[in-house]
């Protein structure tokens, strides 16, 4: 059986691409605001959005009337402006949650049924297109992507078996790394605890 040929489409055609909501100025965080905002800060690298509570988020009061974009989950938030330009899936955040305009918000159309939101997000950050991405901001004194040109990122899209290989062997990696990351800390723990009792001096003899 020959294998299913690969798909480039442009992401325009795959997902609607908004900016987030358009806060003007400095965010106005209220501690019983009754919206809750994603901001630069709450993204790690290659991480997904998983915070069903907002404990993480920042609270707000939308200003004016504009009906909000709220987050789904399934959706992706990129990284629109500055020098990172990572992608988030959002699998779990509070009902009333909106981004800030620093980012363009993804979401899948339905006629991109065979298409893996986690898979898109992945194909985000990869280096192939983080390669695309600066090209796009070489030049400019504030580096960012325009909606234009992430809509005219080549999207590959493969069989969904071949997706969901894909996203086992990207989590088996991750759960790998993060296993070492502990056991390089535990190691330093057990260095620095060696070391506080050769190096300071013994207070039964003084010396």
């Amino acid at each position: 059986m020959s294998e299913s040929p690969k798909q480039w489409l442009p992401l325009r055609s795959l997902a609607t691409i908004h900016p987030g909501y358009p806060f003007r100025g400095k965010l106005p965080v209220e501690k019983d605001g009754n919206v809750f905002v994603v901001q630069f800060r709450h993204l790690a690298a290659g991480e997904s959005l998983d915070d069903k509570d907002g404990k993480t988020l920042d609270r707000v009061t939308l200003p004016g009337r504009r009906r909000p974009d709220y987050l789904w989950p399934g959706d992706i938030l990129f990284m629109a402006r500055g020098t990172r330009n990572d992608a988030a899936l959002v699998k779990a955040l509070p009902h009333k949650t909106v981004c800030t305009p620093n980012f363009f918000h993804l979401r899948l159309n339905p006629q991109a049924f065979n298409l893996m939101p986690e898979f898109l997000a992945w194909q985000l950050n990869h280096v192939d297109a983080q390669r695309y991405f600066n090209m796009c901001s070489q030049g400019s004194a504030a580096p960012s992507v325009t909606k234009t040109q992430l809509g005219n990122l080549p999207v590959v899209v493969p069989p969904i078996d071949q997706q969901k290989l894909m996203m086992k062997i990207v989590g088996a990696a991750q759960r790998e790394q993060a296993l070492l990351e502990q056991l390089i800390e535990n190691r330093q723990r057990m260095t620095d605890a060696v070391a506080r009792q050769v190096l300071r001096p013994d207070t039964t003899t003084g010396k």
